[in-house]
């Protein structure tokens, strides 16, 4: 299986992403699917698990780690919920002069009775580039020592939401990860995906699926689920992403069933199965979409809120990278144009 660096440690170079079952909820996955999913993601083998930062995921991943007894090799990736819902300030502002850093420290202590830790893993903050101009980042950086220090923390994590021009400043010594979108139709990241590999410092990509269009399964007239957030997309929207899964459907053996959602999908997957390459590397489009992240060297986080998304993953975490000319074709193509 491909690993990758975390710090000092090793782990698969695919984990579990997002396990949060108020989300889950949205798509229709109930709380026994998800903990099938989990137990089997971990059961195969993958190492970091990405919990959202509510007390019910925390509270169902921490158990999953000690029924299945793989304490001593599952890195859980924990959230500090965003500060700035806390301070109260606009996303884009830097942070005030004064923080409120009990509430990080109360949020830690939290997560630690939720989970049943002794120590968090991988604490992971929210924060935005602008942060960094306000007096009081050394301060926050300053409390994150202090937490390792005492052992509450074993590393820390940033997570970044949006990419801007000064993002790339928030790559720096310090910190074991960051956690950022990256897919095949969201490349804005490599910048700071190459900033940080020079570093040392591993990348988490979460949506590399993104948000399920590359899985296949989103187009006109598919069904989903009456409370499913994907709902809110409209029919160009859902017209777009057929189209884009119907190009890559030239590199996978299976063509993805939002390809023939719509006509103007259709009609991109005809002109795309006739230049369709003789040698076939992927079967589907979402192993496809995996693998393409991993050759970049991080660390992918599908939502596998789903026990039957688990092979699938492991497939792709099992594969040799792709080909040079596959990754080419990949990089210059215009997928959801």
């Amino acid at each position: 299986m491909r690993t990758s660096s975390l710090g000092a440690e090793t782990v698969t170079a695919i984990g579990m992403g997002d396990v949060s079952l108020a989300r889950s909820a949205l798509r229709n996955v109930d709380l026994g699917e998800v903990t099938r999913a989990l137990h089997g993601a971990l059961g195969a083998g993958f190492d970091l698990i990405d919990v959202a930062g509510d007390q019910d995921s925390e509270r169902l991943v921490g158990d999953a780690v000690r029924a299945l007894r793989v304490r001593d090799r599952a890195i859980v990736a924990t959230t500090v919920p965003a500060l700035v819902h806390r301070v109260g300030v606009p996303t884009r502002d830097v942070l005030p002069a004064r923080l409120p850093l009990g509430y990080v420290t109360e949020r830690i202590e939290s997560t630690l009775r939720a989970t049943r830790f002794e120590a968090l893993p991988l604490a992971q903050l929210p924060v935005r580039g602008a942060w960094r101009g306000s007096s009081a980042w050394p301060e926050l950086q300053g409390l994150c020592a202090r937490m390792v220090r005492e052992g509450k923390v074993l590393r820390w994590g940033l997570m970044i939401d949006e990419i801007e021009d000064d993002t790339i400043g928030l790559v720096e010594e310090g910190f074991t990860s960051l956690q950022l979108t990256f897919n095949l139709c969201d490349r804005a990241a490599e910048p700071v995906i190459a900033a940080a590999q020079k570093k040392h410092i591993a990348v988490l990509a979460r949506r590399p699926l993104a948000g399920g269009a590359l899985a296949g399964t989103i187009g006109p007239g598919m069904k989903l689920a009456r409370i499913d957030d994907r709902r809110d997309l409209d029919d160009t929207q859902l017209e777009r992403i057929a189209v884009g899964v119907a190009k890559l459907a030239a590199f996978v053996k299976t063509v993805p069933a939002a390809a023939r959602s719509c006509e103007a999908g259709k009609q991109a997957l005809e002109a795309a199965l006739k230049r369709r390459p003789e040698n076939i590397e992927c079967a589907t489009v979402a192993e496809l979409a995996l693998r393409y992240v991993l050759d970049r060297g991080v660390i992918a986080l599908p939502r596998l809120h789903r026990n039957d998304r688990v092979p699938e993953a492991m497939l792709a975490a099992l594969s040799e990278p792709l080909s040079i000319d596959l990754r080419r074709r990949l990089d210059t193509e215009q997928i959801f144009s």
